[in-house]
């Protein structure tokens, strides 16, 4: 028996990659393992995003490299983002790595790994990441027997001036609708209940076709598939293309759950006109969103530390959060991405600023999620059950509908039996910082 190791760095959308490779090598005949000393074949799929990200990368490599000698590996490969951003530069950098497969090249793993076992010493497989469907590969689920990703579109055509996503996964290709359903399909056959959608901005779906309406019509066929799928989630949508028809399509859903994220980034004009983003507050558009959805969770992204963000700046940001109150927000401190135009921007804040900035705010949305959470005690909702809680088997853990799975709190279940994938009602009986208790309601 062969096996294989997969150690997945980075966002769901790398996870969807990772999946898809895991597939490839299954039929192959590798049996797959969590640990590395097990493995004839190690495969570190990258993050390249950050600077932090890609660190991690490399520490992560080096530290699987050892298998090479105290274990059973004989075939390390590096995939993702990392090797699409830096490319040959890895050849001398990492030689302990087989097989360097860039972004564009993930559907390609089996024929990388076949080729080099036929000795071919080629290591470096890039080139400019473009067409391949999702659609229309196979993959492994491993985010447990109820969730699943569901990736409706791949690449960027927005012109962040920190991000260098478009470099890394190309220019913006939607899957076709033919394609997302007949997946849906496939995950409703396998007893998939939740549907994540996800791409680097799911609100541009379509777009490169001139389908302006191609997400809410999506949506709406998603809803009528027949089967356990119950709960339909957007993630990464960008704010800007939040349509009237959208909300009320999720308005009007059975399926569709009441969150959205929205990664706004700042609420300064003169800081988001610096970030390539429209310069004005995105105030509006999150009142529009809660005047047609009021019970909607909605998750933000919020950058401190941009060049030019001043301490007044930073107040009005202070001030922006504690007024609008969102759900979950995920704070970052800016990041001098080498190749973006932001890295070449003057003002920068000096790091621990930037550092002391993302703590206050991350104080701030520690107490707001307290306050929100302490309002549900009492209260009898519906949860999905994940499993066993990770830190221990007498515990189950689930998630709210507002909830999304990795990035959000969770809900602790201390009393009551249930499955993996079914969905309880559970009445709260106590709340955390950003998790909450429950007890499953006989």
């Amino acid at each position: 028996m062969k096996y294989a190791c997969l150690i997945s760095l980075g966002c769901a959308k790398n996870l969807v990659d990772s999946e898809i490779m895991v597939k490839q090598l299954v039929d192959m005949g590798y049996r797959m393992s969590a640990q590395p000393w097990q493995a004839e074949l190690i495969l570190v799929n990258t993050c390249g995003f950050l600077e932090s990200a890609v660190q991690e990368a490399i520490e992560t490599i080096v530290e699987t490299a050892a298998h090479k000698v105290s274990g059973k590996c004989s075939l390390l490969i590096a995939a993702g983002c990392m090797v699409q951003r830096y490319g040959k530069k890895l050849l001398a950098e990492l030689p302990e790595v087989d097989i360097f497969l860039g972004t564009s090249h993930y559907h390609g793993l089996a024929a990388a790994v076949e080729s080099r076992l036929g000795g071919n010493q080629r290591r470096l497989w890039i080139s400019r990441p473009m067409g391949v469907s999702n659609a229309e590969l196979k993959r492994v689920i491993s985010t447990g027997a109820s969730s699943a990703y569901l990736k409706i579109a791949e690449g960027c055509d927005n012109c962040c001036s920190f991000c260098i996503i478009p470099n890394l996964r190309g220019p913006l290709r939607s899957e076709s609708e033919a394609g997302i359903l007949a997946q849906a399909k496939d995950l409703a056959a396998i007893g998939i209940r939740e549907l994540n959608l996800i791409a680097q901005d799911t609100t541009a779906f379509g777009l490169d076709r001139n389908e302006v309406e191609a997400l809410p019509n999506l949506l709406e066929k998603l809803e009528a598939l027949p089967g356990p799928i119950g709960w339909i989630r957007l993630l990464y949508s960008y704010p800007e293309r939040i349509s009237e028809r959208l909300l009320d399509v999720m308005a009007h859903s059975a399926k569709i759950v009441p969150y959205l994220d929205i990664p706004i980034q700042h609420c300064v004009p003169e800081v988001l006109e610096a970030m390539g983003r429209p310069a004005r507050s995105p105030e509006p558009i999150v009142d529009k969103i809660r005047s047609i959805l009021p019970d909607i969770a909605l998750r933000t992204s919020i950058m401190v530390g941009f060049p030019g963000e001043t301490k007044a700046h930073f107040n009005s940001l202070l001030a922006f959060i504690e007024r609008l109150r969102f759900d979950h927000v995920g704070v970052f401190a800016f990041s001098p991405e080498t190749g973006t135009r932001a890295a070449r921007l003057g003002g920068r804040p000096a790091a621990r600023t930037a550092e002391s900035r993302r703590s206050a705010l991350l104080e701030l949305q520690r107490d707001i999620s307290r306050q929100k959470l302490e309002k549900m005690v009492g209260r009898t909702l519906s949860v999905m059950i994940e499993g066993p809680h990770p830190e221990s088997d007498m515990l189950l853990a689930g998630r709210l509908p507002t909830q999304a799975p990795e990035v959000d709190g969770c809900v602790i279940i201390t009393e009551g039996e249930a499955k993996p994938g079914e969905i309880k009602p559970v009445l709260i009986t106590a709340s955390h910082d950003y998790d909450l208790e429950a007890t499953i309601c006989s």
